[in-house]
Order: structure tokens, then sequence, then C-alpha cells
């Protein structure tokens, strides 16, 4: 399966889940664009009531895939930062389900 971001809602609780085992749930460059539109979505559903990060198998997430941000530095900076302030601006209370490592930085 390929490096994504799977979600599910059930009991008006969104679970968004970083699924990338192969790398630690690193983020991708598509998971990092993915995001934000993924949070809009949830956000304006009326179903969900909150929303529940985790990672998929024994890792939360071990920050970026570097191998595949391509372009500049400040590029690859601003996708994150988008994506980070999108999740920081998400209107529903919001849980991180930490199992394993969760770390920042690059894999």
């Amino acid at each position: 399966m390929e490096p994504q971001l799977l979600h599910e809602v059930t009991d008006a609780v969104a679970t968004v889940v970083v699924h990338h085992p192969a790398k630690r749930n690193a983020m991708t460059a598509g998971m990092w664009r993915s995001l934000p539109p993924l949070l809009d979505s949830l956000a304006a559903d009326p179903r969900v009531r909150a929303l529940v990060l985790t990672g998929a198998g024994g890792t939360f997430c071990a920050g970026a895939d570097i191998s595949t941000l391509r372009g500049s530095p400040d590029e690859a900076q601003r996708l994150a930062v988008r994506a980070e302030e999108a999740l920081a601006a998400f209107p529903k209370p919001t849980l991180a389900a930490v199992r394993g490592h969760c770390v920042g930085g690059g894999a």
C-alpha cells in the first residue's frame, strides 16, 4: 500500500492514520499536501465532533520522509508548515493517540 493518510468516521470521531510503516510513518510530500484538505473536509462534516490522529503499526510518526521532498528546502518547509497550521486551526477537539516513536526531523 502506498503511503497515505487513512481516515474513517465512527461514533462522531474521525480517526486519521498516518500509514507509511516502511518508513516508520514518516510523512511524504503527498501526505503533507493532502492533510489540509482532509482536515477541511472533516471540519465541515457534521458527523465529526472530535479528531484522533494515530500511526499505523508500532510507530506514531518519524517526521518527514525527506526522500519525497523535491525542490528547495523553503518549499518543503512551506508544505509542512501549511499542514501543521491546518492541524493547529482544526476547530474540533483533537487528540494524538501516540504509540511507539514520535519524533521530528526527517527519516
